[in-house]
């Protein structure tokens, strides 16, 4: 079970234990916890602090109780809260009270946003806009400020901690494997959606004194052919003065895609093949069906304090605001008025290629062809065999660790003592959760000089802060960097370098 406490506003900090935890992760930023959890003997003083706007401490980071509902259960009193990462409640708190305009670079309205609240960013350039004019930016909160900010240069973003990364797309681009239609996705006709569609659009650049533009477009999706021209909203943008980026916004905007929604556990996602799963990844989706393949892309991921529960994945478009969840949309043989019945919202039965498919009278021999089937005891001796024994023997085989010895550095050497040695170790289970563990000793403390470096497929996508015990009553604070060096920040210990615990994990990128 992951560790859950709760810290009230003058800093008392109690821990949670019998309280579990539903974390969300979306795509659009947000980060909350479900926390439910009932009063015993053993959490009583921790649960006096369940209150609003006390903080909630889970995995590393900090999130602010918003909603707090108290009731009573067979089994005594309970509470079950709701908290949203202090990121938003840090921002929306934190005003600049002066204004900018002019043509400004993406550093220098993040740094005039952002000043004096604590927060530090990175910026991924590529294919962001080199920067955009701006009238009377300012006199807001940060976080309406940082908002307008992702807007005007159609950026997303992620967060650990107080680092916030930006980017025009977080997450990557997975060739293989992939989900397809009847292999592993069974009904992806549930979700479909064309409520949005269109197969037309206008662009205009920038414009002249003169009111003319320096740059305009048009764009034909090759689905009009058959479906017909369907006018989309044009693009008016005074960030772009050349035809090829203007035509990619316009494309990136035009709704000629189908919306298509999957959920997947972890495991179910290990089994078919995906091993390193993160928020805003792009997998491909084949509905053979449909003759289309689709990129969808993880839109939330939620996982839970109890580490038996395994995560689950949402793909694709759950929600119409955000018209980019969906990516690439290609088709050569059919179209969408072919699949879907916009009257009734159904797939039409044409949509469905019947040539060389059993009759129902041969559905029926079939089904009653005992020489062909399985017995039920059979699939659960076969299941049994397949799954090593045991629904334990399948959870130990999914948390299973090789643990491996890193090379030091920097002076740094095992810690012993009398009751024996805490190895330095690094490893990684079958979902892409690397884990580090361990007590060294005696070496260079630094952001630039790393304890060691983890080899590559074991390093975190973000910079991993982390901290941990340096001697009784002491603590550190220590880093991880994407290039893989496990650095030691800060010692409060008087003897800085003489117990370093690095005990951790993240996901790999």
């Amino acid at each position: 079970m992951a560790i859950v406490a709760v810290k009230d506003i003058s800093g008392i900090a109690e821990p949670l234990p019998g309280f579990s935890v539903t974390r969300s992760n979306g795509i659009e930023g947000e980060k909350t916890l479900s926390v439910i959890g009932l009063k015993t003997g053993v959490n009583q003083h921790g649960y006096k602090l369940v209150k609003n706007e006390n903080i909630i401490l889970y995995k590393d980071e900090e999130y602010i109780i918003k909603t707090h509902k108290e009731k009573t259960y067979n089994e005594g009193l309970g509470v079950e809260v709701t908290a949203l990462h202090r990121i938003f409640d840090d921002l929306i708190n934190h005003r600049i009270y002066e204004e900018k305009s002019g043509t400004l670079r993406i550093e220098a309205m993040l740094d005039f946003a952002l000043k004096g609240s604590g927060y530090t960013y990175e910026v991924d350039k590529t294919d962001l806009p080199t920067s955009v004019k701006v009238e009377n930016f300012g006199w807001d909160n940060s976080l309406a400020l940082f908002r307008s900010i992702l807007e005007k240069f159609g950026a997303e973003f992620d967060y650990v901690g107080k680092r916030i990364f930006i980017a025009k797309k977080i997450g990557a681009k997975k060739d293989e494997p992939f989900l397809r239609h009847r292999y592993n996705v069974s009904d992806p006709q549930k979700e479909i959606d064309t409520s949005n569609f269109a197969t037309y659009i206008r662009g205009y650049g920038k414009q002249n004194e003169d009111g003319s533009y320096v740059v305009q477009a048009e764009y034909t999706s090759p689905l009009a052919t058959i479906y017909g021209i369907k006018h989309a909203e044009p693009v008016k943008d005074e960030r772009f003065t050349d035809k090829e980026s203007l035509l990619a916004e316009m494309k990136s905007k035009l709704g000629d895609n189908i919306d298509i929604s999957l959920t997947f556990t972890a495991v179910e996602l290990a089994n078919m093949g995906f091993k390193d799963v993160n928020k805003g990844d792009y997998l491909w989706c084949v509905i053979d069906p449909f003759d289309i393949n689709v990129q969808l892309r993880v839109l939330t991921i939620e996982d839970y304090s109890n580490d038996k529960k395994p995560p689950v994945f949402t793909f694709g478009s759950v929600t119409k605001k955000a018209s980019d969840l969906i990516a690439d949309f290609n088709t050569t043989k059919k179209t969408v008025d072919k699949v879907i019945d916009s009257s009734t919202g159904t797939i039409k039965a044409s949509a469905l290629n019947t040539a060389g498919l059993a009759l129902k009278t041969d559905l029926d021999a079939h089904v009653k062809n005992t020489d062909i089937h399985v017995t039920a005891a059979q699939k659960a001796s076969w299941d049994s065999k397949e799954s090593g024994g045991t629904v334990a023997a399948l959870e130990a085989r999914l948390t299973n660790i090789a643990w491996a010895s890193p090379t030091f550095k920097n002076n740094w050497t095992q810690y012993t003592d009398a009751s024996g040695s805490y190895p330095v170790q690094y490893g990684k289970d079958m979902v892409g959760t690397v884990v580090l563990r361990g007590v060294a000793k005696g070496g260079i403390i630094g952001t630039n000089t790393p304890v060691y470096t983890l080899p590559a497929g074991y390093r975190p996508m973000y910079p991993h802060h982390f901290t941990g015990p340096a001697g009784v009553g002491f603590i550190y604070t220590g880093v991880i960097k994407t290039n893989g060096d496990v650095c030691i920040e800060s010692s409060t210990n008087t003897t800085a370098n003489a117990f370093i615990a690095i005990n951790t994990q993240f996901k790999t990128n």
